[in-house]
């Protein structure tokens, strides 16, 4: 019991002291960065990280043709290593294609630009050729007349890059000064390799390892840091206050915000990780006196 509760302190404390802050620009994806996953549907999931959110399609309702019940397809990137878009038995709501997609927003909903990125193949196109398109979009409103065309014409397992360098395949010159982009495919892909830039997105009150939201790992940090943080109730209030708020999102953005409260088992849990660490440090302190 001491072991394990030593071990998940000290994985916490690991995470807490590599977590990348805030910065006006983000490069995905790192062994260190956490995603949260906040909505899924029948075709898709919603994961935030580092104050950006990641909409993506998958293909829950594939059956694998044993049966009527879907079984879905599984993921062969899964983040951090990437995010996987799957092409879709059944389109989403209001999308008259089966295309592999991603969507990219930031949780404040502000512009920000797309500087690079690394897509990989899933599945052969260079039978008939394929190209990746990326539509950009403020306010709602798409950004051109048509999508900017990426070449992704390969096999398997292929991968493609592209920056602001000028390149008859594609360049990222104009992905600039968007709220949201939509990435496509008409077959399974996934990006692994992203830079995006925007302003600061500032952490909400209680985020104590500046990850972007406020959940258990804060409160390890928050009593394991006295003197950062004083150790006192007042700290502890803010903690609590704002749990499971993320970055970006503020008091009054919408029903998104509504703060969650910390499950009772996940402070015993931290509560007693954290008596056994103290407890062992004590020890080990007394231990070295008699040694001595």
């Amino acid at each position: 019991m001491f072991r394990f509760a030593y071990l998940t302190v000290a994985a916490l404390i690991c995470f807490t002291c590599c977590a990348p802050a805030h910065a006006a620009t983000v490069t995905f994806f790192d062994p260190s960065q956490i995603a949260t996953l906040v909505a899924e549907g029948t075709t898709w999931d919603k994961i935030r990280s580092n104050g950006y959110y990641y909409t993506y399609t998958r293909d829950k309702l594939f059956t694998g043709g044993i049966g009527p019940d879907p079984i879905g397809r599984y993921v062969r990137i899964p983040w951090p290593e990437g995010v996987e878009a799957q092409a879709v038995t059944t389109p989403p709501p209001g999308v008259t294609d089966y295309k592999a997609r991603i969507t990219l927003s930031r949780v404040d909903g502000d512009v920000f630009d797309l500087t690079a990125f690394t897509a990989k193949l899933l599945a052969n196109t260079a039978g008939a050729g394929g190209s990746i398109e990326i539509m950009p979009l403020l306010n709602g409103e798409d950004g051109f007349n048509d999508p900017l065309y990426f070449n992704a014409t390969g096999y398997y397992g292929q991968t493609f890059s592209y920056d602001e360098t000028p390149n008859y395949l594609g360049s990222t010159a104009l992905l600039k000064g968007f709220d949201t982009y939509k990435i496509g495919l008409y077959v399974d892909f996934a990006l692994v390799g992203l830079t995006l830039e925007g302003a600061l997105i500032p952490p909400p009150p209680g985020d104590y390892n500046t990850n972007g939201s406020v959940d258990a790992a804060d409160y390890v940090v928050w009593r394991m840091s006295p003197n950062d943080f004083g150790g006192d109730p007042e700290g502890y209030t803010t903690w609590r206050a704002h749990f499971g708020q993320a970055a970006g999102s503020g008091s009054g953005a919408g029903t998104n915000a509504a703060v969650a409260e910390p499950a009772t088992p996940v402070l015993l849990m931290f509560a007693a990780a954290s008596w056994f660490l103290r407890r062992s440090r004590a020890v080990r302190g007394n231990q070295q006196l008699i040694n001595a």
